[in-house]
């Protein structure tokens, strides 16, 4: 039993999985600022959206495993497939069983909330398919951090708020955007660390069609924008100022963007890599705890 979880555990890529949890968090606590808050609809959605978390990683790897893409020397994935701990077939299967259980959260929401987010679960798990599946994978286009900013970002934050509120305004999608700009870092770290090996696969990641100064300094925009929104956020009112307290993760910024201009090694960059997901933990938590904080005010 022991064997078979440590063959499983790294599958779900467990540093990855505060994207789909941090976004929910900040929206349920825009929404218990304004007054509303039911903790049931906030476990629902939460577990839903790490699950959807946790079965994108595993058709990612199923789709880089059957497209070439993995390999023994390969720095990111898990190697569940290729280092013969799981059959191809199994991680399938482990995550549509995955997908499954979030359809079970999910029509909690559905039963409870509003039959409108029955399309939005479908439209979301499409998006997990599609950005690793299909004749056309996202992931091997130059948009892959556009959908993340947007599906893993503007839309969990709102549905976070809207299965409080069951209504959605602009204010919540300007407060989002701070985590929509650290969950497109997160992959475009990633892509980054692996565009020698990619580009030799044939993807044609946005690093790999603009190049890898202008990646860098991509990233450094969506790491420095997000302190920037929560500022012009908090000045417009939009959140409270005690958001302000997500300031207080910007020391973790500036060693990232030294990693990745310091060198090109795949295995020297996956710390930062990991360092974007620990800075998009640290700072969605503290924003979140900031706007919630208000509540006591």
């Amino acid at each position: 039993m022991r064997q078979h979880i440590a063959n499983w555990f790294p599958l779900i890529r467990p540093f990855t999985l505060t994207a789909g949890a941090v976004p929910v968090l900040v929206g349920s606590a825009l929404a218990a600022w304004e007054g509303v808050f039911f903790v049931d609809r906030f476990l629902a959605m939460l577990v839903c959206s790490v699950l959807i978390q946790a079965a994108t990683n595993m058709l990612n790897e199923y789709e880089d495993f059957h497209r070439g893409l993995d390999t023994h020397e390969s720095v990111g994935n898990s190697g569940s497939i290729v280092l013969g701990h799981l059959t191809d077939k199994a991680v399938l299967r482990g995550a549509l069983v995955t997908l499954g259980l979030a359809l079970l959260s999910g029509l909690y929401l559905v039963v409870t909330v509003s039959p409108w987010l029955l399309a939005v679960g479908a439209a979301a798990v499409l998006g997990a398919f599609l950005y690793s599946g299909g004749p056309k994978a996202i992931a091997w286009t130059p948009f892959g951090e556009a959908q993340v900013f947007v599906l893993m970002g503007l839309l969990l934050v709102g549905l976070g708020y809207y299965v409080q509120m069951e209504t959605i305004t602009g204010a919540v999608i300007v407060a989002a955007l701070p985590v929509s700009f650290l969950v497109a870092a997160i992959l475009l770290g990633n892509n980054i660390r692996d565009m020698v090996g990619d580009a030799a696969k044939g993807r044609r990641t946005l690093v790999i069609v603009a190049g890898r100064q202008v990646g860098i300094g991509v990233l450094a925009a969506l790491l420095g924008g997000a302190y920037v929104v929560i500022a012009v956020a908090v000045v417009a009112r939009v959140v409270p100022w005690t958001a302000l307290i997500a300031l207080l993760s910007l020391p973790l910024a500036p060693g990232i963007i030294r990693r990745f201009q310091s060198t090109a090694v795949p295995a020297a960059l996956h710390p930062a890599v990991k360092g974007i997901a620990r800075l998009h933990l640290v700072l969605g938590t503290l924003y979140a705890a900031g706007i919630a904080l208000a509540i006591l005010r």
